[in-house]
């Protein structure tokens, strides 16, 4: 059943009139007219009784239009969901972040987000950048906020936003009284790095970091977890780098201090499949990136 017919015979019902049901849907009277004819040939009865005055519905007419209706409601309402969906104004997110990416500027995003697209669903999950590729080829989380590089062909890398790097020591630590530490001030410390297995991304910064200066760093311990980077600081075994965003995040025995370090700060980067760029991807990115040059 023609959904443009349907539409001519509820304007007409709805105006008592083939006149202006043509007005109203934008076409000549005749060929409401024809259309009205053309439904009641297909359905086997009479829809509306022709007057001079106007056009008035049958019984048959009055109970039909009830399905019409729905119908049409129906389509458009589908009609809206994919188009929502298509632009990303709708649906389901399903995004991942790395534990570096938990900052203030990942609350202006979400929050900016969740403002521009209130009928997009938002998942979240925890996950380290090493986890991220894997889940995202495997279709588990469609965008993942990770620290690069990735050496994974199959997903692009769209860079939002980059963090100073603190460093974190003891209190008592020997560079506690500056107020900005140099680089190579760090030469010769015993430092905490995050586990290459997985915090990749985190530990191929902070390397770039060293060898752009010409330091090789005396790595003492690897960890999993900042909790435990954190930990090992306040135990003297070292000292270790982190995002800028826990310069008001209070630490027994622990101090931050900015580190010195040039062009060379934290990049935080999503990660998604490569492909063509829609929905709530593309939206999220927009989103994002409108977010952090608002926030920085």
């Amino acid at each position: 059943m023609d959904l443009h017919r349907l539409r001519i015979f509820l304007a007409a019902a709805d105006e008592l009139s083939f006149r202006r049901a043509a007005v109203l849907m934008g076409v000549g009277q005749p060929v409401v007219s024809r259309q009205v004819a053309a439904l009641e040939d297909e359905l086997g009865v009479t829809l509306f009784e022709r007057r001079s005055t106007g056009a008035c519905l049958t019984e048959a007419g009055r109970v039909f239009s009830a399905d019409p209706r729905r119908i049409i409601a129906d389509v458009d309402r589908a009609r809206e969901v994919v188009t929502s969906v298509a632009l990303g104004t709708a649906g389901r997110l399903r995004l991942a972040i790395c534990e570096d990416a938990t900052t203030p500027t990942l609350a202006s995003i979400l929050t900016a987000f969740r403002e521009h697209c209130p009928k997009t669903d938002l998942d979240l999950f925890e996950l380290p950048s090493a986890m991220q590729p894997a889940a995202l080829r495997r279709g588990e989380v469609d965008v993942g906020l990770l620290l690069p590089p990735v050496q994974d062909q199959a997903l692009q890398l769209d860079e939002l936003w980059r963090d100073d790097w603190l460093v974190a020591m003891r209190s008592d630590h020997r560079l506690a009284d500056l107020e900005t530490v140099p680089l190579c001030a760090l030469a010769g410390e015993d430092f905490i790095t995050a586990h290459p297995q997985f915090g990749p991304g985190c530990h191929a910064q902070s390397e770039a970091l060293f060898c752009a200066e010409g330091i090789k760093p005396r790595i003492v311990a690897r960890a999993f977890r900042r909790l435990t980077m954190a930990i090992l600081v306040r135990a003297g075994a070292g000292v270790t780098l982190v995002p800028g965003a826990f310069a008001n995040t209070k630490m027994d025995g622990i101090v931050t201090r900015p580190l010195s370090a040039g062009e060379h700060g934290m990049c935080v980067a999503a990660a998604y499949p490569e492909g063509d760029l829609a929905g709530t991807v593309a939206q999220f990115l927009r989103v994002a990136h409108a977010a952090v040059e608002q926030h920085q």
